[in-house]
């Protein structure tokens, strides 16, 4: 064990690799990202899930069939339309493209989950006089906090730890996200393993204080399909 504690790394690496700026680009792309997946999944989830009709059927079909793509077959067009559509290098165009593979994943979980809620629930909104709209996000919606939860943490954290779609889009400094800001401790003929290492565990903070937060949560949904299976 180490007769002290020295925290010149962190403070080093701090101050070498814009970590305040790094950071805030991964809250920003991160939670405006699963803001996106989660309203339109649920939203999408609710529609097929209430309409058992051939068209929302072939809908959920073309949802899943994007999740049998790989991302590296997708990774060159992805880049030519964001370079013609200048996305490249601006929060808005990265969040768009996680906000499309997050959907694919969090419409199968909705789907499922909204079909296993009574229809009497609605049917008695109705009847109090209540909307369409209304009865989405008054009643049902609450009643999905534990797929919400679900799809929130697999997103999350796949997004805060992504690296290689930030490297295709995010070239400038002042839009790096962590792990694109801490691959530049490592160069061609030297690597900074101990300002790397030191960044890593400053960029894994935010993450487990998420995950204590959500963790509640996450067991409520276990829970609940373990029941409802």
């Amino acid at each position: 064990m180490p007769s002290s504690l020295d925290f010149s790394n962190y403070l080093h690496a701090w101050q070498t690799s814009k970590f305040p700026v790094a950071i805030s680009n991964s809250l920003i792309i991160t939670g405006l990202s699963v803001v996106l997946i989660v309203l339109v999944s649920a939203l999408a989830g609710y529609s097929i899930a209430r309409r058992n009709k051939p068209f929302y059927n072939i809908i959920f079909l073309l949802f899943l069939s994007g999740m049998m793509i790989p991302f590296q077959v997708t990774m060159l067009p992805l880049y030519k339309l964001g370079k013609t559509l200048h996305m490249l290098n601006t929060h808005w165009g990265i969040i768009l493209i996680y906000g499309g593979f997050g959907i694919q994943m969090g419409v199968l979980f909705y789907t499922a989950f909204i079909k296993q809620i009574s229809r009497e629930i609605e049917e008695a909104a109705t009847i109090d006089g209540c909307s369409t709209p209304g009865i989405f996000f008054r009643v049902i919606l609450p009643l999905l906090k534990p797929v919400t939860a679900t799809v929130v943490v697999l997103n999350a954290l796949y997004i805060w730890n992504d690296f290689l779609l930030p490297l295709l889009y995010l070239q400038d400094n002042q839009y790096r996200t962590i792990p694109l800001q801490q691959y530049f401790f490592f160069g061609q003929y030297s690597s900074d393993l101990n300002l790397a290492f030191a960044y890593a565990v400053m960029g894994m903070i935010p993450v487990i204080v998420f995950f204590l937060l959500m963790q509640k949560f996450i067991i409520k949904g276990i829970a609940a399909g373990a029941v409802k299976g």
